[in-house]
């Protein structure tokens, strides 16, 4: 009897637990699904400016539910809208004092102290100092400090050393704004603050100011303070804010000045903005190199005039001589890499292919991951093949394909190890639609929910620092433009790129206008015109070009109105349609004309037919890579290579 009884006592304890469990996911499931139905409905509203409803439907989400936090943060906002700032205090304080890590924390705070110092809450300055704190390189932290100067200001007392110490506090704070957030939104004002003050200000004051006047575009204002510091410091401040003025003279002087006595001091960067906006003022740019280069200098900037002269040279014997002694005078400087490459790629075109392994090798071992390594590497499997290392050859081409696979080097090398497969491998694409960036966020799926429920301003302003988040938000504002271009530079940025299936891919290579190329692409590849479409305008369709070229594949007006009158084409240069076909159709006749070979129209398609025919008399070259690296034109050589890029891109995401 007893046992029987333990055993019923058992079942019951496993029947509440079992309960329990069930109870627990079925509240936690439905909590779930009620907060998206509830949200969903409550940004609706938001979005209508009913922010009563918005306020009672976003108090209907669970707690339960993960989107508990974003709906007292949209809560808090919709009271602020009705001019409820201590309702919104209130539902701030719920998030910042919630055991939650999640990522609204910073700008719940950062909120919340705003409104109290609007109401003049002494605790504000309490939360801005938190903030600074747990948050430090946040754009909240930021923004602090500029309020926690103004509050040092408003409470200090009228006079005496507790006055000037309050001063004193202010000025750091107002100081560390301006320093962190040059051209932030409250930089101008720290300025004026900081003027009001009336304290003398130190050289590195000053600059600061005359930074952050030029990087607001107040030029005027900026060489106001640049003239209250030193020159030997202040350069190529001076130089860079004359020439946005427009006084190419002062600028050429302030260069020339301070690459002479001062660039020792200067960073590379300033150094070199400052050189290519002096050679900019020249109606030849070889002309500003060549004045540049016969200054003589031995300081900061002196290897960077010397690659780019090196880079003018057109002629193979010279060019090599000019790379032999730069890198030979700069082992170790920023371009030794490129020099030395340069090198190793002019003994290959001689086909002396020993000397040409020697330097590959050298690139390799001292160079390990720079931007000329595809390339080396994929011509030393050229060379082995030459030399008749078969397999060292498709090991070499194997490695570029796996190390650098969104190279053009890549595509290359894919071409010498399947040429059975034709040299445009892919021939269409298939439809991948732009999605989000992540299957999965680090903050609980929080942010991948958001962007589910379209709250683009909310997901835009938790993912300030992740390119990829603000490119998707670009592209769903159908921003295609600014999407594409964010997206490429913040693929750029990775060392390790991810792999083609990746959904950040589709954001760097979107298909907008597909539908338009695959049905007017006439006998050309569509990836190839879709490819010449984003390296023409990245998808800009008023995109406009110094010289005149206009629309998606920036096309001449000449060159339109020729196709215009042979096709009978609608005369508005801008349509999509129009502008799309019409390119299609002069892509055609370059193909036809240059032997309807693709490298050689996507080549003409930037340097002229003329310019084409031209090359093919005077260079020497046995296949497509030795044409490509002899195209003397820098701006066509790296178009063809960034087309190609492209297109090979296109082929391995869809």
């Amino acid at each position: 009897m007893r046992r029987s009884r333990k055993k019923y006592d058992l079942y019951i304890v496993i029947f509440l637990a079992l309960f329990t469990v069930g109870y627990f996911v079925y509240s936690h499931t439905s909590a779930e699904s009620r907060g998206v139905e509830n949200y969903s409905v409550a940004l609706d509203d938001y979005k209508a400016s009913d922010y009563e409803k918005a306020y009672q439907d976003f108090g209907k989400v669970p707690s339960g539910s993960t989107l508990k936090a974003p709906a007292l943060f949209r809560q808090a906002r919709c009271a602020t809208n009705m001019g409820k700032k201590e309702l919104a205090i209130k539902k701030y304080n719920r998030i910042v004092h919630s055991n939650s890590k999640s990522s609204i924390l910073p700008i719940s705070e950062y909120n919340m102290a705003n409104l109290m110092y609007e109401i003049k809450d002494k605790d504000a300055k309490k939360h801005f100092k938190r903030i600074i704190k747990k948050y430090p390189t946040s754009d909240y932290a930021i923004a602090s400090e500029y309020y926690l100067g103004l509050i040092e200001l408003e409470r200090a007392p009228k006079e005496g050393k507790r006055l000037e110490k309050a001063q004193q506090r202010a000025l750091i704070n107002f100081k560390n704004y301006i320093e962190k957030a040059p051209d932030g939104r409250y930089a101008i004002a720290s300025i004026e603050e900081i003027v009001k003050l009336g304290l003398n200000l130190s050289n590195y004051d000053n600059l600061l100011i005359a930074k952050a006047y030029y990087k607001n575009g107040e030029y005027e204002k900026a060489k106001l303070y640049l003239n209250k510091t030193t020159l030997a410091e202040s350069w190529s401040d001076f130089a860079k804010n004359e020439y946005k003025l427009g006084n190419k003279e002062k600028g050429n002087y302030y260069t020339e000045l301070g690459l002479k006595n001062h660039a020792m001091n200067t960073s590379n960067e300033d150094v070199y903005e400052v050189i290519d906006n002096y050679i900019s003022t020249f109606p030849l740019r070889k002309d500003g190199i060549s004045k540049l280069a016969s200054l003589n200098l031995t300081s900061n900037g002196a290897d960077y005039i010397a690659y780019l002269n090196c880079n003018e040279v057109v002629e193979n014997n010279f060019k090599e001589a000019c790379y032999r002694t730069l890198y030979e005078k700069y082992p170790n400087g920023q371009f030794s890499a490129d020099s030395l490459y340069n090198l190793f790629i002019t003994k290959y075109l001689q086909k002396k292919y020993l000397d040409a392994q020697r330097l590959g090798f050298l690139h390799m071992k001292k160079f390990p991951n720079v931007n000329s390594s595809p390339a080396v590497m994929y011509f030393m499997g050229k060379i082995a093949f030459k030399l008749k290392h078969y397999e060292s050859a498709n090991n070499y081409y194997k490695q570029v394909i796996n190390t650098y696979p969104d190279t053009y080097y890549a595509y290359r090398a894919n071409y010498n190890l399947y040429k059975d497969d034709g040299v445009l491998p892919f021939l269409e694409l298939n439809d991948k639609p732009v999605v989000f960036p992540y299957k999965k966020s680090l903050d609980n799926n929080l942010v991948v929910k958001l962007a589910y429920l379209k709250d683009y301003d909310l997901v835009e302003e938790l993912c300030k620092k992740d390119k990829f988040i603000q490119s998707w938000i670009a592209y769903e504002k159908e921003n295609y433009t600014i999407s594409a271009v964010l997206a490429r530079n913040a693929m750029e940025e990775m060392e390790v790129k991810p792999s083609f299936d990746d959904l950040r891919w589709r954001l760097v290579y979107p298909t907008h206008y597909y539908d338009i190329v695959d049905r007017v692409k006439g006998e050309n590849n569509p990836i190839i015109l879709e490819a010449i479409i984003k390296e023409e305008s990245h998808f800009n369709q008023f995109a406009k070009s110094a010289v005149g070229a206009v629309g998606l594949m920036q096309l001449m007006p000449a060159t339109y109105n020729e196709v215009v009158q042979k096709h009978n084409l609608p005369t508005n240069l801008n349509l999509e349609t129009a502008n799309i076909t019409a390119g299609s159709l002069y892509y055609t006749s370059l193909k036809r004309a240059l032997g309807n070979k693709d490298l050689y129209a996507i080549t003409a398609y930037n340097g002229g037919i003329g310019s084409v025919n031209n090359w093919f008399s005077k260079l020497i070259y046995n296949d497509a890579d030795e044409f490509v690296e002899q195209i003397p034109y820098p701006e066509t050589k790296n178009y063809v290579k960034k087309v190609f890029r492209t297109y090979w891109m296109y082929g391995n995401i869809y």
